[in-house]
């Protein structure tokens, strides 16, 4: 039985992709129609390698926004950024960053849950900004800031098993009684599956499933979806 359900961050709670394609738009002078859509997943899914490479010394935070910004760029053959192009578009992303919003239907579904569930986070990323997001986010006001676990204060990093292990051990729950909600497959659903866990897929950007070998439990497309599934949850716990 299901005790407790733990969230992903980026681009599982909020709109990732508005904020960065904001930021983006006019450096590249790209018309509003344009999407964006490879470009902004390239760019998540350097996260962890980039920060790695800046945590052994290989790059200096200047050089990850650079490298990372034009990997991206070059996926969907868009022309490369010079560095202060790359820093000017860092700068506006993270602003947009501070002004994130939960999806629609999440506040009414966390509402219910956090009555009958623990509920927790698991996010790869830099402590403070991840834990900026978190307050702008304000899901203090359904967790404490035990549950919610960040891959640079830990040491780990999704989708290695042991994070989720460890949070096993912060909600004193076995791995069958905790479910996991991400967007995104290789690093959320994967991850959560090795350690046993259950795995909700947050697949609102229509992805294709990479490999065969994890199968979500359950599969949402829009934000509406997503609440009604983890409001059914709430309906099984009381039924149960």
């Amino acid at each position: 039985m299901i005790k407790a359900v733990v969230f992903d961050v980026d681009d599982t709670l909020y709109d990732q992709k508005a904020p960065f394609e904001a930021a983006l738009a006019p450096i590249l002078n790209l018309s509003q129609d344009f999407d964006l859509n490879l470009t902004f997943q390239t760019y998540r899914q350097q996260s962890a390698e980039a920060y790695a490479q800046v945590a052994n010394g290989q790059w200096s935070h200047q050089e990850m926004a650079v490298k990372r910004l034009n990997t991206a760029l070059l996926a969907q053959q868009l022309p490369p950024v010079d560095t202060d192009s790359a820093l000017d578009f860092q700068r506006a992303y993270t602003t947009g960053l501070r002004q994130i919003k939960l999806f629609p239907g999440l506040e009414t579904a966390l509402d219910q849950l956090s009555t009958q569930y623990q509920l927790g986070i698991i996010t790869n990323g830099r402590t403070d900004s991840q834990l900026a997001k978190v307050m702008q986010l304000q899901m203090h006001r359904w967790m404490t800031r035990e549950a919610i676990v960040t891959s640079e204060e830990v040491g780990l990093a999704k989708p290695d098993p042991k994070i989720f292990t460890l949070m096993n051990r912060k909600l004193n729950l076995r791995a069958s009684e905790v479910a996991y909600v991400g967007d995104n497959y290789s690093m959320d659903v994967k991850g959560a599956k090795q350690a046993g866990w259950h795995a909700f897929w947050f697949n609102h950007r229509n992805l294709e499933i990479p490999d065969r070998q994890w199968i979500p439990d359950q599969t949402v497309t829009d934000s509406y979806e997503l609440q009604d599934l983890l409001l059914a949850l709430t309906v099984a716990y009381s039924e149960a």
